[in-house]
């Protein structure tokens, strides 16, 4: 979009005496093709425009969620650990991507073959501990992604996206609503950028007489609301996989001393070797999660880079978030 307002802009430009001969022929010459293009011009970027902004949503959208299976296959230590949901979806959308190979072939499933999604299925089956999750089966159904239809896919994974997207900070300030207005509100309407956005391309998909075109200033709140809404897709997917990390990869503090100036942790610890760099998980009351570094870490008020610790030892860490009384934290297994 940049790019195009650029060409307008030397397009516009008045060609003076005081310009080169090189100059000006590269400019007229630009000028005369300018004029040729007329509507068709507009028309031709609009369309391009519509396509590669609803190329970005489709893409990230399918490649967060197969990441995030692909995650959890890192995360989990057994399939069967694996949210019920998750794995009822995962054999019955594997047969039916099988299915789909069969019955017609598509670039999208080149890199795969029946046997190998067979071959993943049944290690789930025979060898728990060592299996993979054939991610594709999960956005079989990711074409024309309207809002509802982002939902449905999410709902494969046991995510309630419009239950999630409601308590993103930065989505809600973007459509300008405080949450009790979101909840007596059409979520057709809270995302109605998005809907709209689908309905263009599928317009320009099926060769539909192109009458609303709308220029830069019209498409910047589309390009704003996608980049918003797309970012909160991701930070719901990254906390649920912090979610898995506090459960399998991660262990609670148990016994919290006491937390100075919102940013200081004080606990008692054994048997663990901690260093600043080290993560640690915060738990909210209200169940949200988010993964923080240690800044510094202080015992008897020295200050140490890594400190190893054998007997049951009160130690301090230093964040750089806002930490509360109400609030659960977890540090790494070692």
């Amino acid at each position: 979009m940049k790019h195009i307002q650029y060409v307008s802009d030397v397009v516009g430009y008045g060609i003076s005496e005081e310009d080169n001969e090189q100059i000006k022929a590269l400019l007229n010459r630009l000028k005369e093709h300018d004029r040729s293009f007329r509507i068709d011009q507009r028309v031709f970027e609009y369309k391009a425009a519509i396509i590669s902004l609803y190329g970005v949503l489709e893409k990230y959208v399918e490649t967060w969620i197969k990441e995030y299976l692909d995650s959890l296959s890192r995360l989990v230590p057994e399939y069967n650990q694996i949210d019920k949901k998750i794995r009822n979806n995962h054999f019955k959308f594997s047969l039916k991507l099988i299915n789909t190979m069969i019955s017609r072939e598509t670039p999208k499933y080149q890199h795969l073959t029946k046997e190998k999604v067979l071959r993943k299925l049944n290690t789930c089956i025979v060898s728990p501990t060592n299996y993979q999750i054939n991610t594709e089966a999960f956005v079989l159904l990711s074409g024309n992604l309207k809002h509802n239809k982002i939902v449905e896919l999410f709902k494969l994974l046991n995510v309630d996206l419009n239950d999630e997207l409601i308590k993103n900070e930065s989505l809600k300030q973007e459509i300008g609503l405080q949450l009790n207005q979101i909840s007596r509100i059409d979520k057709d309407i809270l995302y109605n950028k998005i809907n709209d956005l689908v309905e263009r391309r599928n317009q320009i998909a099926h060769g539909s007489e192109t009458l609303d075109i709308l220029g830069f200033s019209g498409l910047e709140p589309y390009i704003q609301f996608l980049e918003v809404y797309c970012q909160a897709i991701f930070e719901t997917l990254f906390e649920k996989i912090i979610k898995q990390e506090s459960i399998h990869t991660f262990q609670k503090i148990e016994k919290v001393l006491k937390i100075f100036s919102s940013k200081i942790l004080a606990f008692e610890i054994e048997n663990y070797t901690i260093k600043v760099g080290d993560m640690v998980i915060v738990e909210t009351a209200e169940g949200r999660l988010y993964k923080k570094p240690i800044l510094e870490i202080q015992l008897d008020n020295m200050t140490h880079q890594e400190l190893t610790i054998s007997e049951n030892t009160n130690i301090s860490v230093r964040v750089d978030h806002k930490i509360k009384d109400n609030q659960t934290f977890y540090i790494a297994k070692k």
